[in-house]
């Protein structure tokens, strides 16, 4: 009986009459979060699969509804009647997705335990987030089900079909699941990084993979970027045409252009929405831009940065580069200190005839040439401004610290030296006291 009491609903139902843990003890734990996390996995993909074929159905029937001068047919109302079966087979699995996940959370323990089902899916916070799935998935064009709207605005008139906005508001569906693709392609969502996230505190999410997915992959910033773009250039689409030949919006080639330039915050002016409904979806664009541009910058700031050893790499290539520029200093240095001390001896010969005495050599006088006080400057301010860091001249490096070690040795056996003639000046002073003390008594 233990292994059935595990199965479906009955696992609650288990909790809920009470075990003796050594015989809930023959479960393994880790197996059932495997079996769980795999039939979420099959039934996730399974949602993201129906929903996505229900928004296609959607559009489908709405373009060929409004090529047909939204006179509906009996083909069209098939094909809302095939997408409605679709909704109902989707809204089974989405029932079935957070069953799981509420028996994932009780292998897991975290429910309260001996409370009734529904009390104890409610306390585990599932219910909001399968209602807001539910009004998601819900929402689509009716069969039979057909009327037009009357907006008038921005001294416009248009009239929608009632399918029109059923099917843009299907377009929430992409968004909706867009952060479950992620999940699932990237691999994070499974029972073994959910035992991780358990013993850390953290709840591994869809939303909480999805950050990381940002932050991580710019191709991920460029899925939600292209997702965007169309969704909403097809809702512009939509709420555009009714006007007529006003607009060059029922083009989608010129709604994703208009997209675009909106969302890069560009703004030509040269296409613009004409009706309210239209200027409601550029709005929207442009908040959403301010979001995915931000990601953007976040992202591409995190693959500029160096880390620790690509900046000490950087450093010694610097270091190096520094030191051959220091050394051509130096050889400048020395060719215009020689230069000018050939130049002074020269004069002084020609003028005197004879080579200038001691105290009054050329050496003296070079430093009030330009050419050599211009190239000493240079050298001074080239070894002032050099990169303090790891040392690139291991042979002149080896050779300090060979000379640092030689003076350390010298001192210390002067020290030893000193301590030695302390030593004897005590010991005689004490030795010297005591005797002279020793004959007078």
């Amino acid at each position: 009986p233990g292994s059935v009491g595990w199965e479906g609903g009955a696992m609650s139902k288990r909790f809920q009459q009470g075990v003796d843990p050594d015989a809930a003890s023959i479960f393994n734990r880790g197996e059932e979060l495997q079996r769980l996390d795999s039939q979420r996995q099959t039934v996730n993909i399974v949602i993201i699969v129906l929903a996505i074929a229900g928004m296609v159905l959607g559009i489908l029937e709405n373009e060929l509804l409004w090529h047909n001068r939204n006179i509906p047919v009996l083909s069209f109302q098939l094909i809302k009647l095939l997408n409605s079966m679709l909704t109902i087979i989707l809204f089974y699995y989405v029932l079935r997705y957070y069953s799981i996940e509420f028996e994932l959370l009780e292998v897991s323990g975290k429910t309260v335990m001996g409370a009734p089902y529904l009390q104890a899916f409610v306390l585990s916070g599932l219910l909001w987030p399968f209602i807001t799935e539910a009004c998601i998935i819900l929402v689509h064009p009716l069969p039979f089900v057909n009327y037009i709207v009357h907006i008038w605005g921005l001294d416009t008139y248009c009239a929608y079909s009632s399918d029109a906005f059923a099917t843009v508001f299907m377009l929430l569906r992409l968004y909706y699941y867009t952060p479950r693709i992620i999940a699932e392609v990237s691999g994070l969502k499974n029972e073994k990084t959910r035992l991780i996230g358990l013993m850390n505190n953290v709840d591994l999410s869809y939303h909480f993979i999805l950050k990381a997915m940002l932050r991580d992959s710019l191709l991920t910033l460029l899925f939600l970027f292209v997702v965007s773009v169309i969704t909403m250039s097809y809702a512009m689409i939509v709420f555009e045409r009714p006007v007529g030949p006003d607009t060059n919006l029922d083009l989608f080639e010129n709604s994703v252009w208009l997209i675009i330039i909106t969302m890069t915050t560009v703004g030509y002016g040269d296409t613009y929405p004409k009706t309210p409904s239209g200027r409601y979806v550029a709005i929207f664009a442009a908040l959403l831009a301010v979001v995915l541009v931000a990601l953007a910058v976040g992202a591409v700031t995190d693959r500029l940065t160096l880390t620790r050893d690509e900046s000490k790499v950087l450093e010694f290539i610097d270091n190096i580069r520094n030191k051959q520029e220091r050394k051509v200093a130096a050889a400048r240095m020395l060719q215009n200190g020689w230069r000018a001390y050939v130049k002074e001896r020269e004069m002084y010969e020609k003028k005197h005839g004879f080579p200038p005495p001691e105290q009054d050599r050329p050496q003296n006088r070079i430093l009030n040439q330009p050419r050599y006080y211009k190239a000493a400057l240079d050298y001074a301010q080239m070894r002032g401004e050099s990169v303090n860091g790891i040392s690139t001249d291991v042979a002149l490096t080896v050779t300090e610290n060979a000379v640092s070690i030689k003076r350390i040795n010298t001192n210390l056996e002067d020290l030893d030296k000193k301590l030695a003639e302390m030593h004897n000046m005590i010991k005689t002073a004490v030795l010297g006291g005591a005797s002279t003390k020793s004959t007078r008594w």
